[in-house]
């Protein structure tokens, strides 16, 4: 059987002869990287090129009975996987850096960057970098979802496969999650690497079960049931996640300059209602409570609502500061009741607003104009 290292050692060769200089890094990943290897074990190898070239060296074939695969990896999809950004999940995208042995690098500056994204996927992982890998993680879950919406559209059109193919690509997701929120990832695919999928310390209880019961179910019933529960106990974990590193920020820097806001959709609001466009008044009412909430929970409680967030989620302290509530009125189509909460609403936020000391920017002529922008930004002499 040919030795694997005698078959990179050709590929490089190759690589270096034909290709000169438009070849940055030659590494290897895998079983081998990890010393985990068997006479079974393929060669898992790829190669950073300058940005358009080299693309003739992708190659995949076999020998002695082991494939190979030697494929490009760009910088910027290596950035991308080191700082959580990749399309591929990061529970097993960043061991393909992180535990990657360099065969090759065309100059030590080449050898320093990459030594930097295997070193910025040890940061990720640090206590320091939490608030990171918990939005990842949120923005994650938004492809759960998806994923999950998937599964029921394979149902209800009987399609068995991709009810199995989107319950796959589901659990994979709802993984990743866990896997970005406990700031680890995966030295094999989660799949053959499950003791330490479960060894995870934030994990919905019965994690294993659920995801067998969703990848080989009994019945659609009950697969969609559990989906829902491992959705549910995901969710859970990345709210309370998002609460811990969450902190109070002071109102002025959040609302400065904002008011003008108030004031423009307030308008959009009444405009709206005396046209009778319920449609348009519905959603500059919708827009402009909703952004006040974001932005009030973010005063109290140090995060904006985010697309992961229910409205719910974030009203609290909108509601506590006596805001008046414009979405009864809009969903009901009240244009009257509407126009009268946007007018309170406006009023409220001009108390609320003074009463924290923030600045309204009411401008009364062209001098005060003048004024404002040279107290911002005054000119030098």
């Amino acid at each position: 059987m040919s030795d694997v290292f005698k078959i990179a050692e050709i590929l490089i060769s190759h690589a270096v002869r034909v290709h000169k200089d438009e070849v940055a890094i030659i590494a290897y990943y895998g079983s081998y990287a990890k010393g985990l290897a068997s006479p079974t074990s393929d060669l898992d190898i790829f190669y950073i090129p300058d940005e358009g070239k080299a693309g003739s060296l992708c190659s995949q074939f076999i020998i002695d009975g082991l494939p190979y695969d030697f494929w490009p990896v760009s910088w910027e999809f290596a950035e991308n996987i080191a700082n959580a950004r990749a399309e591929r999940p990061w529970a097993v995208a960043a061991s393909l850096i992180a535990d990657a042995k360099v065969l090759y690098h065309r100059s030590q500056g080449d050898l320093d960057r990459f030594n930097a994204l295997k070193a910025r996927i040890t940061e990720l992982t640090r206590p320091d970098s939490r608030k990171i890998m918990v939005e990842r993680a949120l923005d994650e879950f938004k492809n759960t979802l998806f994923q999950l919406g998937q599964m029921r559209f394979a149902v209800a059109d009987d399609d068995v496969a991709g009810m199995h193919w989107a319950g796959q690509k589901f659990v994979n997701s709802a993984v990743n999650c866990l896997a970005l929120v406990n700031q680890t990832y995966f030295t094999k695919g989660w799949g053959a690497n499950l003791s330490q999928v479960l060894k995870m310390p934030q994990k919905p209880d019965g994690l294993e079960e659920m995801m067998r019961n969703i990848i080989m179910p009994q019945d659609t019933d009950s697969m969609l049931e559990e989906a829902d529960r491992l959705a549910q106990e995901v969710r859970g974990i990345l709210l309370a996640a998002q609460a811990s590193i969450s902190e109070p920020v002071d109102a002025r820097d959040v609302f400065k300059d904002f008011y003008f806001f108030v004031f423009e959709y307030k308008n959009k609001v009444l405009s709206a209602c005396e046209r009778k466009n319920v449609l348009t008044a519905g959603l500059a009412a919708f827009q402009l409570q909703e952004e006040i909430c974001q932005l009030m929970n973010k005063v109290e409680n140090g995060f904006c609502g985010a697309d992961f967030n229910l409205l719910g989620e974030y009203t609290e302290a909108y509601k506590k500061a006596g805001f008046p509530d414009l979405l009864e009125s809009a969903s009901q189509g009240d244009l009257v009741e509407l126009a009268r909460q946007a007018r309170r609403l406006d009023e409220k936020a001009i108390e609320w607003f003074r009463s924290h000391s923030i600045e309204l920017n009411i401008l009364e002529s062209e001098e005060e104009l003048h004024w404002f922008l040279n107290q911002r930004d005054p000119v030098c002499l």
